[in-house]
């Protein structure tokens, strides 16, 4: 197989792992709540090739190599009839929190008053 035959069959693989239900899981309902998990996606890859020349004979090789890693780092927690949280799983952003707890005061205020 050509590197660039190679590459293309490797790019199409990377694209059917990164899209959004990859990053955001399915929804787990346990009772009256529904856990949604987020995830980090880290995709790596690398070619290379070369050629030279051997008793006046030209001689070359093609490689390709590549990684996927998915790692859990969030859950959103939906409680029916509360308001909704973020859970990171690991070491926590206290800005991302924060706003994220905000959203709601933000959206109540921003909604149109009713007479």
């Amino acid at each position: 197989m050509k590197i660039n035959d190679t590459l293309a069959v490797l790019l199409d693989k990377v694209k059917a792992l990164a899209k959004t239900e990859t990053v955001v899981g399915d929804p787990i309902v346990v009772q009256d709540t529904t856990l949604i998990p987020i995830s980090k996606i880290s995709i790596g890859f690398a070619t290379g090739g070369g050629e030279h020349d051997v008793n006046d004979k030209k001689s070359g090789a093609d490689g390709a190599g590549g990684g996927i890693s998915v790692t859990p780092i969030a859950v959103v927690v939906v409680k029916e009839g509360k308001d909704s949280k973020l859970l990171w799983l690991g070491k926590e952003d206290n800005s991302l929190n924060k706003l994220l707890d905000l959203v709601p005061n933000i959206l109540d205020r921003l909604a149109p008053e009713e007479k």
